[in-house]
Formats: structure tokens, C-alpha cells, sequence
């Protein structure tokens, strides 16, 4: 089975932070970066700006740190379980690319939308892209 994942490239990369924008949307109702499931860090001493995604990884640490097994499984990517999350912090505290957020004291993440991710969807650079990787083992942690 494919494990999907969204990729990035920072050279097709403006700035614009349209994606966290539809993506807090999306997710929340609302326009607020701090509660995308993504986030934009600036590299080169702000010459260029690199979007930072979830990497689906396949041997999560997230995962494996919740204490109350909130993180589980669907469709090879880890899913964070709102009703079994306690909010601890844990996930955030171990995920490599620091794109967990808490909202109202439960943690999120991204969840690729569905498979029709809206950050890839918007961004008018084609920046994001969804890939499908067929690979077993290793995450690519960058």
C-alpha cells in the first residue's frame, strides 16, 4: 500500500502563506496561521521561506510517545483520536518537523484533508505537492 505524504519545495516558494491560511480554515473556521496543520520557516536569514509539513512518517514518534494511544492509524498516516487525546503536549514535544499544534487543549495534526489536501490545492506556486510513496522503512526526516 501507498503512503501518501505532502512534499515541499522551497524554491517554488513565495511566502505568500496562502497555505496556512486554508488550511486554519479548513480546519478551524477560521484564518489563523498558529492553528495550520503546516508552517512556513524562513531560511538564509529570510531570503528564502520553506513550508514545513507533516511527514507522515511511517515509525512515528508521535505516535509512539502518546501516553493514552490517541495517535492511531488510517490509511498508513497517524491520526490524532480528539476524544482519547488528554492533551499532554507529548506529540508535539517529539514530532522532528514541529507541526503538531494544540487546540482547545487537544492535540491536531494534519490529516491530508481527506487525500485532497487544501494547502496543495491553493498554493499558487505548486510549492506543496501530494506524493505517494511506495517505499518501506525510513521516514526522510529532513
Amino acid at each position: 500500500m501507498t503512503r501518501k505524504k505532502l512534499v515541499s519545495e522551497f524554491d517554488l516558494c513565495t511566502g505568500c502563506a496562502i497555505c496556512t491560511l486554508v488550511c486554519s480554515k479548513e480546519l478551524q473556521g477560521g484564518y489563523n496561521p498558529r492553528f495550520a496543520r503546516l508552517r512556513l520557516e524562513e531560511q538564509m536569514d529570510g531570503l528564502v521561506t520553506e513550508p514545513i509539513v507533516c511527514n507522515q512518517c511511517e515509525n512515528a514518534f508521535c505516535e509512539k510517545v502518546c501516553p493514552v494511544s490517541a495517535i492511531t492509524r488510517e490509511n498508513e498516516i497517524p491520526v490524532i483520536k480528539e476524544d482519547k487525546c488528554i492533551g499532554c503536549g507529548r506529540c508535539m514535544e517529539y514530532c522532528p518537523k514541529d507541526v503538531i499544534v494544540l487546540v482547545d487543549n487537544k492535540a491536531s495534526k494534519c490529516d491530508l484533508c481527506g487525500g485532497d489536501p487544501v494547502c496543495v490545492k491553493n498554493c499558487p506556486t505548486g510549492a506543496l505537492k501530494l506524493f505517494e510513496d511506495s517505499r518501506k522503512g525510513g521516514d526522510d526526516v529532513e
